[in-house]
């Protein structure tokens, strides 16, 4: 895929702290990044509108990096990139 273009990313995740939340965007940012470089073809052209990710207090609970590894899953997901 050629680029990635996400004009808005709202997390709405109780209990992290500036830092935390900071890292969490980045941690998705690089995911995301990392699926775009990748030869997927299911990317090509694609638009989304909206994505939504709804995960349980287990994911939330597991810390930052699970946190995000299972937000970049549900996005690539219903992006069609995994």
């Amino acid at each position: 895929m050629d680029e990635i273009s996400i004009d808005r990313l709202v997390f709405d995740i109780p209990g992290l702290n500036a830092a935390q939340a900071r890292d969490l965007a980045q941690r998705v940012g690089a995911g995301i990044a990392a699926a775009s470089t990748q030869e997927n073809t299911a990317f090509n052209g694609a638009r989304f509108d909206t994505l939504a990710v709804d995960l349980n207090d287990l994911a939330a609970r597991q810390g930052v990096p699970r946190l995000a590894e299972a937000i970049v899953s549900a996005l690539l997901i219903q992006m069609g990139g995994r």
